[in-house]
């Protein structure tokens, strides 16, 4: 795998290179907004597999690059921080962040997390990727990454797709966030991360864009989870 890290404090760098234990990622670097903007305009971008992104840079804001990136690209990013609250994982997530950790973090849980993601985007963790279904009145391809209705569309992230089918496995039947973390976001759920109710807020916000009847389909199972009626396969 490529990984871009776009970090400016250089310990964290070197302990990411020294820790990374598996020699068939190459790690690169860079470490300021006008290199990454750089970069994220080139025809480079499409070489990486993963990003890496610090959120607080010395010269501008990470988030600005997250949706510079994410306006071109699917290539999963993770966001990094030194200090953030729920409120700023959110922002993160709604920007288009695939993942965000906290430092200090642990180089193998990191590595982990980037390739999960990777083997997402490559389909082999997306067995029924082609599944497509309706969501009340509104055609949901969760191949194409697309919601559509009456002419009108809205796209998908690979997270918002991942979750969606999630959801759709279990129609009907309540879907606990545990699971949602796991088949979804690929990491243990923690009740204190807010990443599963923003990507819902996100999906209901899509759904009520294209038909507000539709996003009633999603429905918050309090203290549980989340389930998805009014579906059916296409």
């Amino acid at each position: 795998m490529n990984i871009m890290i776009i970090e400016d404090q250089r310990d964290v760098v070197e302990m990411l290179r020294l820790s990374w234990s598996d020699s068939r990622d190459r790690l690169d670097c860079l470490a300021t907004v006008k290199q990454a903007n750089r970069f994220i305009h080139s025809n480079e971008l499409a070489a990486y597999d993963c990003i890496l992104i610090d959120i607080n840079l010395t010269d501008g804001s990470g988030l600005e690059l997250l949706r510079e990136a994410r306006s071109r690209s699917d290539v999963p990013i993770i966001m990094i921080s030194g200090a953030g609250d729920a409120d700023s994982r959110a922002d993160a997530i709604s920007v288009g962040a695939d993942d965000y950790v906290m430092k200090p973090f642990s180089v193998k849980e990191l590595r982990a997390r980037v390739h999960r993601l990777h083997e997402a985007r490559l389909g082999r963790s997306a067995p029924r990727q082609n599944l497509a279904f309706k969501i009340g009145n509104i055609d949901c391809d969760i191949g194409q990454l697309s919601l559509d209705f009456g002419g009108a569309s809205r796209p998908l992230t690979a997270l918002e797709g991942r979750i969606l089918q999630v959801l759709y496995d279990g129609a009907g039947k309540d879907c606990p966030k545990s699971c949602i973390a796991r088949q979804a976001l690929f990491r243990e759920h923690d009740p204190r991360d807010k990443t599963i109710d923003v990507y819902i807020n996100r999906l209901r916000g899509k759904l009520t864009e294209l038909d507000a009847a539709s996003s009633d389909a999603i429905k918050t199972i309090r203290g549980v989870g989340y389930r998805l009626s009014d579906t059916h396969q296409q």
